[in-house]
């Protein structure tokens, strides 16, 4: 305490020796300082622990994690590791916090740590494989090492497999039966879920190779296309047509295709596949607004009225 008040009247002598120009004006300052000082030293008690924050984390260690925002959760996992340093799970919530924000290599270093109070903490293995997964698409060694496992957990509680643990069944999948389009048609789509859009367009063509009929990969496929390009080229174009094709109860899709002709310059044959679709549309349902925004996105012109003879 005794310290905590020279450094006060250190600073308080010094700050008002320079703000003020007389040295009345300087003591008045002065004695102002040190009331100030004083009384902080005495009511806000800076040598003991923060009893306000201390309390403010018991309450939030009570709320469910799902309604504490990031820093909330943060602040409780870190209190955590400072009450059981030897505990994993803080540090791989905290991975987990980091993965979620898009930054992985400390998501990484988290899940590291909490191995290193438990080589065998399997929430952390478990996440490495996962973010492992994220980063490059493969399935590690690990993973596969627990088949035999996984294929009891798909089983029992199939909610509860991760994205790399399934990729894992579905490559055991098409080894067995390298011919099943289903099969690469879901590796395609759990590619994309995890931003791997090359090797998914690899497993939806694959899927679509297999099967020449198969209008939901070629949607998938498309759709993907457009999402990651923000454009409907014309083999995106081509993927709807086919899929359209196919289906003529996807209307969405249908439209989409039309959206192809269009960028492409073939206006004749767009208002057409427009016109074919808006006659089937029902009028209370979402598609006419999710149609009117395609046509303003994408610079669709109103059709030209007919003039009178």
């Amino acid at each position: 305490m005794i310290w905590l008040i020279l450094v006060a009247l250190v600073f308080v002598g010094g700050g008002s020796y320079l703000v003020a120009k007389t040295w009345t004006t300087r003591g008045i300052v002065f004695f102002a300082g040190v009331v100030a000082a004083l009384s902080y030293i005495m009511l806000g008690k800076p040598d003991m622990p923060d009893d306000p924050l201390q309390a403010r984390l018991e309450q939030l260690a009570k709320k469910p994690e799902a309604d504490l925002s990031g820093v909330e959760y943060l602040a409780i996992q870190e209190q955590r590791l400072k009450n059981s340093p030897k505990d994993p799970e803080p540090h791989k919530k905290i991975g987990d916090l980091y993965a979620a924000a898009g930054r992985p290599q400390d998501a990484m270093q988290s899940y590291s740590a909490a191995l290193t109070r438990d080589p065998n903490y399997r929430p952390a293995l478990d996440a490495i494989s996962s973010l492992e997964f994220q980063v490059n698409g493969d399935v590690d060694q690990a993973t596969r090492d627990r088949l035999p496992e996984i294929r009891k957990l798909a089983q029992t509680n199939p909610e509860s497999l991760t994205a790399v643990q399934f990729m894992a069944l579905l490559e055991e999948r098409v080894s067995q039966a390298p011919d099943d389009s289903m099969a690469h048609q879901m590796m395609g789509r759990l590619l994309a879920s995890v931003g791997q859009m090359e090797k998914a367009e690899a497993a939806y063509k694959e899927s679509i190779k297999l099967d020449n009929k198969n209008a939901e990969a070629m949607a998938a496929l498309a759709d993907m296309r457009f999402k990651s390009g923000g454009k409907v080229d014309a083999e995106t174009s081509d993927l709807y047509h086919r899929a359209y094709k196919l289906d003529r109860n996807n209307l969405r899709v249908g439209y989409m295709a039309g959206i192809g002709d269009w960028v492409a310059g073939k206006q004749v044959e767009a208002r057409k596949q427009f016109a074919e679709i808006d006659a089937k549309t029902p009028e209370d349902g979402p598609y006419p607004q999710m149609f009117a925004a395609l046509k303003q996105m994408f610079g669709v012109d109103p059709e030209p009225a007919l003039q009178p003879k």
